[in-house]
This record gives C-alpha cells, sequence and structure tokens, in this order.
C-alpha cells in the first residue's frame, strides 16, 4: 500500500499565555513541556475531517467517486454518541457505495489506520482508491484540555489517499512497510471520560472538568501509587515505545534506513528521550512542531508528516517511523518509505 496525497484541517489558533485556568501550575507545566499554541474547531468533526478529506482527494487529482473504502479513526469525544465517523465522513463527500471503518482508540487510532486500510488496499476495484482519515476534536465540557499530563489537547484533522503498490503514479509517493501494537489492559481506566456514558450519562450542575485531578495526581490516585510506582510506570511508558518499534522494525528484515521519527506529540523530554534511545537526530524527529501543533491526539503523526514533507526534511529513500502511545494503555509503531523503493532495491542488488 502506498500513500497518493495527504493534507489536513486547522482551524483557529489559540496561545497558552492568554488563558485563564484554575491551575495555573498546569499552564506552566504545558508551556515548560514547549506548548506555545494550540487548536480549536468551531465547527463539529464530521465537517473538519471532511474538510481535510477533500482536500487530499483533490490534490490527487481524484473525485470522491473514486473512493471506495474509508478508515476513519479518531480520538477524544464523538460529536453524538454512538455516530460512526468514517460515514460521517462518507455523507459529506455523498458516497453511497463504500466500505467504512471506524476506530475510536484515542492517539492509537494514528497507527492502527494503518493495518485496517493496508487489510483493505488488496480488494480495491480497479480505478479506485482508499481513503484514510484522522481526527480529533475536544468536548471541552468532558474533557479538560489543559488537564492531561503536560500537554495541551488541539483539534484538528488530518485524511491519506491510499492505492495498491501497482498503482501508477508521477509523484513521488510513501510506502506502508510494516506496523503492530500492543497493550497493557491493566490501566485501561488511565484518562476515561467520567461523565456522558452509560454509567454516569449527566453532567451534575457543580461539575467542573477544569478542577478535576489532573494528569499524574489522577494516576496516583486512581492505581494508589507511591513515589516509587509511579517512576516504575513512566519507564514502563518509555521502554514499551521502544519495544514496539523494534518488533515493527524486525519485521522489514534490514536496518533502517536514514529514519525520521514522528512521535505523538506529548512533550519536548518525552520525544527528545525517544530520539536519544533511537539514536536519532532531535532534527529527524516532529520535535520542532509541538509549539505550534499542540497534541492533535492520533492527527498529530499525519499532520506532521505532511508539514515535514512540505518543509522538503524527507527525503526519497528515507524511512519514516511513526510511534504513538495511547489509553489503553496502547503503544502502536508504523514504518513507511519515502519513495519507491521496489525499483531501488531491485537495481541494487
Amino acid at each position: 500500500m502506498k500513500i497518493l496525497s495527504i493534507d489536513y484541517h486547522l482551524s483557529e489558533a489559540e496561545r497558552i499565555k492568554e488563558i485563564e485556568h484554575p491551575n495555573k501550575m498546569q499552564l506552566e507545566a504545558i508551556q515548560y513541556a514547549g506548548y506555545d499554541q494550540f487548536w480549536k474547531e468551531p465547527n463539529g468533526v464530521r465537517q473538519m475531517t471532511s474538510a481535510a478529506a477533500m482536500k487530499a482527494i483533490l490534490s490527487s487529482n481524484l473525485q470522491p467517486e473514486d473512493i471506495a473504502f474509508i478508515v476513519a479513526g479518531q480520538s477524544g469525544i464523538p460529536d453524538y454518541i454512538g455516530i460512526d465517523l468514517a460515514c460521517q465522513v462518507g455523507a459529506e463527500l455523498d458516497c453511497s457505495d463504500v466500505r467504512t471503518v471506524n476506530l475510536v482508540e484515542s492517539c492509537g487510532s494514528g497507527i492502527s489506520v494503518w493495518f485496517h486500510a493496508a487489510s483493505l488496499v488488496s480488494a480495491l476495484p480497479t480505478g479506485r482508491v482508499g481513503l484514510v482519515v484522522v481526527a480529533q476534536r475536544v468536548s471541552d465540557a468532558h474533557q479538560d484540555r489543559f488537564g492531561v499530563m503536560n500537554a495541551v489537547l488541539s483539534d484538528g484533522a488530518a485524511a491519506a489517499v491510499v492505492v495498491s503498490d501497482e498503482w501508477p503514479s508521477s509523484v513521488t509517493t510513501i510506502r506502508y512497510l510494516a506496523g503492530d501494537d500492543i497493550s497493557d489492559c491493566r490501566y485501561v481506566d488511565m484518562m476515561r471520560v467520567e461523565y456522558g456514558g452509560g454509567r454516569q450519562p449527566v453532567l451534575p450542575d457543580w461539575y467542573d472538568i477544569q478542577n478535576g485531578k489532573l494528569g499524574r495526581e489522577r494516576i496516583m490516585d486512581l492505581y494508589k501509587f507511591k513515589p516509587d510506582d509511579l517512576q516504575a510506570f513512566l519507564t514502563l511508558r518509555a521502554n514499551n515505545n521502544i519495544k514496539i518499534i523494534e518488533r515493527v522494525t524486525s519485521q522489514l528484515g534490514r536496518n533502517l534506513k536514514n529514519p525520521f521519527l514522528l512521535q505523538t506529540l506529548e512533550g519536548i523530554q518525552s520525544i527528545k528521550s525517544l530520539c536519544d534511545r533511537l539514536s536519532i537526530p532531535y532534527e529527524r524527529s516532529n520535535l520542532s512542531l509541538l509549539s505550534k501543533l499542540g497534541h492533535v491526539g492520533c492527527a498529530d503523526l499525519l499532520i506532521s508528516l505532511k508539514m515535514i514533507l512540505d518543509q522538503d526534511d524527507i527525503k526519497p529513500g528515507d524511512d519514516i517511523i511513526m510511534s504513538t502511545i495511547s489509553t489503553g494503555l496502547k503503544w502502536g509503531a508504523a514504518i513507511f518509505q519515502y519513495g519507491e523503493s521496489k525499483i531501488r532495491d531491485v537495481c541494487n542488488q
């Protein structure tokens, strides 16, 4: 499977230093973690994601009727309970005969969309393409966008047109090589949203999400952690990032070629630490985009990829590592290569 085109949608930027929040120390922690601004979407996730999708489709000189499947990944709270983002995007594109897959796996959706898309590409009818979309739109009534660990949550969406490896193309494409994920289910409750579901469907009058427990404080309380327990937990988070990247890399049967790391935008120190352990220079990562984007959940990786390609920071032949950590807890990774590697590999034999 290869990617023909990518595009994204971001609406309104706001500066963190202009935000009023009852916990000023939390905002300071977010700024210390490298964030300067974040993005808000005035419309619903349906309109936001469809705008990104339409841009990606048109930039491939295609039309919505060329789409045979839509795989959608979402982080955050859906606009309506039980609604299917893949079908929402299809409705905006006036699709009436497509396959759809809807994934709601927090940031991990940014990886799992690729496994599912790859499984569908082989059955594409002649002349038809697939569409991958990822989005996050925060429900500010249910989730404090400033209260998840030391990050600020942004609204945004991205889309990619995908085709089989045999699809003829006059532009440089990005080929999906491998992907996988793992979960440690003991931590499934870590970032759950307390109100708005079947157990507690109504927001109490007294409830204000911005006065709730924040990041590490909530983890310490939920799991009755002592300081040593928290350190062990943070070590597990970091080690499993490496574990899943190494597992996916082993599927290639070769070493990575000049890799570029696209990591979930969860703070400067987190990305720097991962770069150090993988021996990847910081400038060969999406670290520089963190202050501008905020943390766009499962859309972090695809938005970052488009921006970095536009900056010409990835060259033909380079491998691209996508890596996420998300609620579940779930760690995911995928490897792509920029350029038509199969042709070069034959020439080099």
